[in-house]
């Protein structure tokens, strides 16, 4: 089996070394070059351009950052669509919005090639450790023609429908995300108020009838004041914007995802976004007057 995988990000990257890791043919593409030259060293094709990435794959895999990298990677003239082969089979991991990946479609039916939005649950140490959960929608018949590539990439298919399903399902589960974390740094800064501590308040939430994998995996940084990221508070952001796009374009009202987006904008205002998703916590300790975990901008904090 050889695949392709555009875009070396966290994510993509994390996804090239999983595939290689398991024997698999690997070519890769990245708009930065230093990406491409690690993947190289260990084992992986340099397709070179664009153009070359479909050569020998049985599918190319798209990690990209938001619509406009997505858009601009994949169409017009000199995307990757215009030199995919009839019959090619395009799995789409990005977090886009629904309309973005409908124009990708349209393009797509109209150059013959196969596509399925095949967003992930998880982050670059899940991926790497072989407990990915991939959402997939599109055509059924080409879903069972990928499933060999997509178990070779996560652990759970989840097969959600046609059309830009996945992309709903996808951003429903990172609502779900933003809203736990929030809630969490607010437990978190609340329990400390009362001198109990934050290891104890997550040990107890673990075992709870709500503990989540979330909060297991997320314990010993939180425990440990580490805020290196895992996925960032302004992707997060990125996201629930989507999610809030989504949810005016069908009539839906969304009150408590709104307003974790407003406190996830205010954390990015406060230099805080470049930090994984749970300096939320800081954010809130701020808010309450209490000292931060790690510095909090000056920007003057709403009660």
């Amino acid at each position: 089996m050889q695949v392709a995988v555009v875009g070396l990000g966290k994510m993509g990257g994390a996804l090239a070394r999983h595939l290689l890791a398991r024997d698999v043919r690997v070519t890769v593409w990245n708009r930065s070059r230093p990406a491409v030259e690690a993947l190289v060293a260990q084992g992986a094709r340099d397709a070179g351009d664009l153009s070359a990435v479909w050569a020998g794959s049985s599918a190319v895999c798209t990690f990209l950052s938001d619509d406009a990298a997505a858009t601009s990677v994949l169409l017009g003239g000199a995307g990757l669509l215009a030199s995919g082969p009839k019959g090619g089979l395009l799995l789409e991991h990005s977090t886009i919005s629904p309309d973005a990946s409908a124009r990708i479609a349209e393009e797509a039916l109209q150059r013959g090639v196969r596509y399925l939005r095949c967003p992930v649950s998880g982050n670059p140490e899940v991926l790497a450790a072989g407990k990915l959960g991939v959402i997939v929608s599109g055509d059924a018949a080409d879903v069972e023609l990928a499933r060999p590539v997509l178990e070779q990439i996560g652990e759970s298919v989840s097969y959600v429908g046609e059309g830009e399903r996945a992309r709903v399902v996808k951003l429903a589960v990172n609502a779900l995300l933003a809203g736990t974390a929030e809630l969490l740094a607010e437990l978190v800064v609340l329990s400390e108020a009362w001198d109990i501590e934050r290891s104890v308040l997550l040990g107890v939430l673990e075992r709870s009838a709500l503990g989540s994998p979330f909060i297991g995996y997320k314990r010993h940084a939180v425990v440990t004041r580490d805020y290196a990221a895992t996925f960032t508070l302004s992707m997060l952001l990125k996201d629930l914007r989507l999610v809030r796009s989504a949810a005016e374009s069908s009539g839906v009202v969304m009150p408590v995802t709104g307003l974790v987006e407003r406190l996830a904008s205010d954390g990015c205002d406060d230099g805080l976004g470049e930090l994984d998703l749970m300096a939320l916590l800081p954010h809130v300790q701020a808010m309450a007057g209490r000292p931060p975990d790690v510095a909090v901008g000056a920007r003057e904090q709403e009660p």
